[in-house]
């Protein structure tokens, strides 16, 4: 048996990342991935089974990758505010640098396209989320809410002024409109 090319994988992956973006799941076939990834629909299969395992290991890489950056260097910070400040910066660097990547992200956060099991896993990486504010509750700096509840609603708060700071060129601009929402968000979550 031949051995998998990571260059083709990867190709597969890009390609599907933007095609999903662009046209939506349905709106996309496997054939149009392959012609645009450069293989054969067979080397497609040989490496995804099915066009739900692709998306699967989409949304598992997407989902990992984005929680490994949000959750850089909170650890160094003593406060749930200042924690979750820093957890913000990060998200907004990062959907800025990969607006296909969080487009991605909300179109199928909730999509009957992604199993469970992939689901599942992706959420298990935004685990350090809920023990921040379970702590940040017990320590009295967050509103006793679910946290469940509070992740959805700052996702989308994160989401909308990440989409508002990606509509201006302006760096000082983008700037302010982060730290606003930082603030607004903050502003909902506090004691």
């Amino acid at each position: 048996m031949r051995e998998p090319s990571p260059d083709k994988q990867e190709a597969i992956l890009e390609t599907a990342l933007t095609l999903f973006t662009e046209r939506g799941f349905a709106g996309t076939p496997t054939s149009l991935i392959s012609k645009e990834a450069g293989v054969a629909t067979g080397t497609l299969f040989f490496y995804f089974k099915t066009k739900e395992e692709l998306i699967d290991t989409l949304y598992r890489r997407v989902k990992s990758e984005a929680a490994k950056e949000m959750s850089r260097g909170i650890d160094k910070e003593k406060s749930a505010k200042a924690k979750l400040r820093r957890l913000g910066r990060n998200a907004a660097g990062w959907g800025m640098k990969n607006p296909a990547k969080l487009k991605f992200m909300e179109q199928f956060a909730h999509s009957p396209f992604v199993s469970t099991s992939a689901h599942e896993e992706g959420m298990s990486h935004f685990l350090f989320l809920e023990d921040l504010v379970r702590q940040g509750i017990q320590d009295g700096e967050i509103r006793n809410v679910e946290p469940s509840g509070l992740f959805c609603l700052m996702a989308s708060a994160l989401s909308g002024m990440i989409a508002h700071a990606l509509s201006t060129g302006d760096r000082k601009e983008r700037e302010r409109i982060i730290e606003d929402g930082l603030d607004f968000i903050w502003f909902g979550m506090k004691a």
